[in-house]
C-alpha cells in the first residue's frame, strides 16, 4: 500500500502542468561529468547498501538501518521511478534551501526534508486520495490546527513557506510527545493515537521496529520509504541518476508584500510575468487572487528579475484594470461569509463541555460527538494538536434551529458547491469584465478566438 502511494505521488509529476518535461533541462548545472550512459542502471549488493546507510547513520539523528523493507523502496526510487526521481532531485534546489532555513529555527534534523519527497514528491499541489494536500500533505483539520487557511480561493497547504512552518511545529509537537524521530515519522503518517496504541500492544516499547507489527499497514512502509529516500538523495550519482534542472531555483525568486487586492492577470499584463510561473511560484492563490490584507500584507513570490519593477510600478499595478479584481473579491467575500455560516450551522444548539480524559485525542473526541476535528479546533481556537487530561473543550451536537441536520447540511453543501464553481471560473469571468464601453471591438476579438477553437 505504501509503495503504491509513493508511486502515485511520483507519477503525479507527469500530469502536473509545470512539471512536464519541457519545464526541465536534461541535466543539472554541474553538467554530466562523472555519469555513465543514461540507459545504464547500476545494481549493488546488500552489503554495499548496508555500509552506505551505516555511513549516513553515523552523521544522523535518525537510527538509519538497512533491511528488506528498505531495499524494496530503494529499488522503487533508484530503478522503477528513476526518471521521476531525476525531476525530484532538480526540485530540491527550489525547496530544500527553504526547508533548511525553517528547520534550523525549530531544531528539526536536516534529514527530515526528505519526508516531503515521501509525502508529495515535492509537488506543492499534490493531493492524496484521502484529501491531504501540499508538500507536507496536511489534512484540513491538522492544517487548521497550525494556522493553515483552506477555502476555494486560498489554500495555505499549497503555500511552501506556511506549510513548512506548520510541518515543523507539528513535528516538534510529536517529538515532545514521543522523544524519538522514527516514532515522530510514524505518528505523522498514522496519527499519534495509532502510535500510542502500537506502543501499548508492544508492551511499552518505544522503538519503531518493535512496534512495527502493530502499526497500520501503510505506516509499516513509511519509515523504510524515508530511509530509502535519504539513501537515494545522497547516492544518486552512484545510481547514475542525473538531476533534471527546473525552470527556477529558490535563489532566483523573492517574496514581495502585497498591500492591496491583486490578481495574477494584473501582474501578467503589467510586468510580463507568465501566468504559469505565477501559478507555480504561488500555488496557494487557487483563483489567482491575492486578497486585500486584513492586517499585515499578503506575500507573493516572483522571479527576481521582476521584483524591482514591481516595487517601482506597485501603485500603477493596483490601479490597472480594477475590474479584474472586483468580481474575484466579491466571490472571495461570499466564500468567507459561507465559511462563517458553516460554523453557525454546526453549532446552533446542544452546547456541551467535554473534559479531556487520559489518552484522548482530538479524533476520539470528534467521534464521540459526531463532529469533525476541524470543528473542535474552530470552536476552541486550538493552537496545538495535544490535549491535556482535564482540559475543557466546548463541543456542539450538530443541530440547527431552523433545519434538520440533513437538510441544513444539504443546503450548505449545495451553496459551497456553487461558490467553488464560481471561484474556479473567476479567471474566465475577469476576462469578460475587460470589455470596454465600445463593446463591439472586444466582442469581435472574442468571436475570433472562438472560431479558432
Amino acid at each position: 500500500m505504501r509503495a503504491s502511494r509513493v508511486s502515485e505521488m511520483l507519477d503525479s509529476l507527469v500530469t502536473a502542468t509545470y512539471f512536464q518535461d519541457d519545464r526541465f533541462s536534461s541535466a543539472d548545472r554541474s553538467g554530466s561529468a562523472g555519469y555513465l550512459p543514461k540507459e545504464f542502471i547500476p545494481q549493488f549488493s546488500d552489503s554495499v547498501y548496508a555500509s552506505r546507510i551505516a555511513a549516513l547513520a553515523s552523521k544522523s539523528r535518525f537510527n538509519l538501518v538497512y533491511n528488506d523493507h528498505v531495499k524494496g523502496f530503494i529499488r522503487l526510487y533508484a530503478v522503477d521511478k528513476r526518471k521521476m526521481v531525476s525531476k525530484v532531485l532538480g526540485l530540491t534546489h527550489i525547496y530544500f534551501p527553504l526547508f533548511d532555513e525553517v528547520f534550523r529555527q525549530y531544531d528539526i534534523p536536516p534529514e527530515m526534508k526528505y519526508l516531503a519527497i515521501v509525502e508529495s514528491a515535492l509537488n506543492p499541489t499534490a493531493v492524496s486520495r484521502a484529501g491531504a494536500r501540499g508538500l507536507w500533505q496536511f489534512m484540513s483539520g491538522t492544517g487548521r490546527m497550525y494556522g493553515l487557511q483552506s477555502s476555494s480561493f486560498i489554500e495555505d497547504r499549497y503555500d511552501p513557506t506556511k506549510a513548512t512552518v506548520a510541518a515543523c511545529q507539528h513535528l516538534r509537537d510529536l517529538y515532545d510527545m514521543f522523544g524519538d524521530w522514527f516514532l515522530v515519522l510514524a505518528a505523522y503518517n498514522a496519527g499519534a493515537g495509532n502510535v500510542q496504541r502500537a506502543i501499548r500492544r508492544a508492551g511499552g516499547a518505544h522503538d519503531y521496529w518493535e512496534i512495527w507489527p502493530y502499526l497500520p499497514q501503510e505506516t509499516r512502509g513509511y519509515v523504510p520509504a524515508f530511509i530509502a529516500v535519504t539513501y537515494v538523495m545522497n547516492y544518486y550519482r552512484e545510481h547514475n541518476i542525473r538531476p533534471a534542472q527546473p525552470g527556477y531555483l529558490y535563489s532566483e525568486t523573492a517574496m514581495v508584500p502585497v498591500k492591496q487586492a491583486l490578481t495574477f492577470e494584473q501582474l501578467n499584463e503589467t510586468l510580463g510575468v507568465s501566468m504559469d510561473d505565477l501559478k507555480f511560484l504561488n500555488p496557494q492563490y487557487k483563483a489567482g487572487l491575492i486578497p486585500a490584507p486584513a492586517s499585515s500584507p499578503n506575500m507573493i513570490r516572483l522571479p527576481k528579475q521582476y521584483v524591482q519593477l514591481f516595487l517601482q510600478k506597485e501603485q500603477q499595478i493596483y490601479a490597472y484594470k480594477p475590474e479584474m479584481v472586483e468580481e474575484k473579491e466579491r466571490l472571495y467575500a461570499m466564500v468567507q461569509e459561507n465559511d462563517r455560516q458553516d460554523v453557525v450551522f454546526s453549532s446552533g444548539r446542544g452546547q456541551k463541555t467535554h473534559v479531556v480524559g487520559k489518552r484522548e485525542t482530538l479524533a476520539s473526541v470528534a467521534r464521540k460527538y459526531g463532529c469533525s476535528v476541524s470543528q473542535i479546533i474552530d470552536w476552541n481556537n486550538l493552537k496545538s494538536a495535544k490535549l491535556r487530561p482535564g482540559q475543557r473543550l466546548v463541543v456542539f451536537k450538530v443541530v440547527n434551529e431552523r433545519f434538520s441536520r440533513n437538510a441544513s447540511a444539504t443546503k450548505l453543501k449545495g451553496k459551497k458547491g456553487r461558490l467553488k464553481s464560481k471561484a474556479s471560473n473567476a479567471a474566465g469571468k475577469s476576462k469578460v469584465l475587460k470589455k470596454s464601453k465600445s463593446g463591439k471591438k472586444a466582442g469581435k476579438k472574442s468571436g475570433t478566438k472562438k472560431k479558432r477553437k
